[in-house]
């Protein structure tokens, strides 16, 4: 120790989750992993490093330049992950022997070295669905439906705006941009029209492919709609066809109220190939998409993988967890134990952990007092600091008896029951409680 104080702090665009916030977070991400594993996805988990060039060559330049990349020790390039598809496409690769379609869900943490904003950090959580080997417009639909049902299960109104990338290079075709590099560009300025609005993204295309280009190509993407991309079946058949199997699939799993078909939704990475999607909350529209994604079916071909459809959601956690905030819906929950169990005199502390063992078996999280020496009102205090919504009170009178008073710290109310009972007790109230937090 050189006597120097270090400053307490966290970089920018990073955060700490206290328990309270965190056990918000928690039960959300429970909420999402019910609604995946509803439409029949499986659980998948990735190293949080990769090898440097199993990242790099799919998200474009402008996402290469916020990988987070670095030697390692062994003086090996890699990088931390940037989303959680690209490391997908890597399993499915190395994985042959999986059964396709493969069909997962992923839960975790991903980073960008961008510029922090409203809702927007350098680290922060993504919930993916994934099906990977079908080329069915059914799959795309399944994907968006697992979206919608997990937003739809967390309270929040919300649209669903759904376009398909071989339509807009029709557009792009029409109008006369027909250079495949050109193309990205445009379509990646067209992508910022939710940041910056159709007149910037006018001015930024008209760099591009001059004003008058510029004006009939951004004109007719904002006017799009599925009659629009009716129109073009004579340019894109495949794409306008695949488009409109989807919203008939939508519709026929009841949720076409939710999805809107818009032909600006062009989605900033490369490897997208078909369907294309973005979700904005109608209450908080600034917070930008809380999910996204669509069909990249050319993405495996470079770890070797040559015929392998694959289309996929993307839910950012920690701007949907901080538009819930905002708008007062997070999921309830306490980050304290359900019960605390407070000894009352020196015979008591032996019952009183042969009860704390018996509410663990029964699934109750539960803690006894940290100092069992305390006085009855010192334990209450702790139990409530704690938020517990019980206290089990072990004293002499429930010791000579083989007894435990159960004081319901929510309603102020006490019984005292035969230890087995009190444990019954516990778990039935819980078992209908409406405070989030399961036992």
């Amino acid at each position: 120790m050189n006597g120097r104080t270090i400053e307490p702090r966290v970089l920018k665009g990073f955060r700490d989750f206290l328990p309270e916030e965190e056990s918000s977070r928690s039960a959300m991400l429970r909420v999402i992993a019910r609604a995946f594993e509803t439409c029949g996805f499986a659980p998948l988990q990735t190293p949080a490093i990769e090898y440097l060039d199993i990242l790099t060559g799919k998200y474009g330049d402008e996402g290469e330049k916020l990988l987070y990349r670095f030697k390692d020790h062994g003086d090996r390039d890699v990088a931390l992950r940037y989303d959680l598809t690209v490391p997908l496409a890597r399993v499915v690769a190395q994985h042959r022997d999986l059964p396709r379609p493969f069909k997962r869900y992923q839960i975790g943490t991903v980073w960008r070295a961008e510029k922090p904003a409203h809702g927007r950090f350098r680290e922060f959580v993504q919930c993916d669905a994934d099906i990977v080997g079908s080329a069915s417009p059914l799959a795309d639909a399944e994907c968006v439906m697992a979206g919608v049902l997990a937003l739809e299960s967390l309270g929040v109104d919300f649209e669903v705006r759904i376009g398909h990338r071989g339509v807009l290079n029709a557009l792009l075709l029409r109008h006369g941009v027909a250079d495949p590099g050109l193309q990205v560009a445009v379509l990646r300025r067209v992508d910022k029209a939710e940041k910056v609005g159709w007149d910037e993204v006018g001015r930024l295309v008209a760099d591009l492919v001059g004003p008058d280009t510029s004006r009939g190509l951004c004109g007719a993407i904002r006017s799009g709609g599925e009659e629009a991309a009716a129109d073009l079946a004579d340019l894109a058949p495949g794409a306008a066809s695949h488009l409109r199997a989807v919203s008939d699939c939508l519709a026929h799993l009841g949720i076409a109220a939710r999805v809107r078909v818009d032909f600006s939704i062009a989605r900033g990475l490369d490897y997208y190939t078909g369907t294309v999607f973005e979700t904005v909350l109608r209450d908080l529209p600034g917070v930008g998409s809380v999910m996204s994604g669509g069909r990249y079916d050319g993405l495996t071909r470079l770890f070797g993988d040559e015929d392998c459809p694959a289309v996929g959601l993307s839910i950012g956690v920690d701007r949907l967890f901080s538009a819930l905030q905002e708008l007062g819906r997070l999921p309830g929950t306490r980050s304290g134990p359900v019960a605390v169990v407070c000894p009352v005199g020196d015979e008591a502390l032996a019952p009183s952990l042969r009860v704390l063992a018996d509410l663990r078996a029964a699934g109750v999280a539960s803690e006894a007092v940290p100092d069992p020496s305390w006085r009855l009102k010192k334990s209450l205090q702790y139990a409530a600091r704690r938020a517990a919504r019980f206290a089990l009170i072990v004293g002499e009178a429930e010791v000579a008896a083989r007894t435990v008073t159960v004081k319901d710290l929510d309603r102020g109310t006490q019984t005292t029951l035969a230890c087995s009972d009190a444990v019954s007790v516990v778990r039935r109230s819980l078992a209908g409680a409406e405070d989030g937090r399961a036992v």
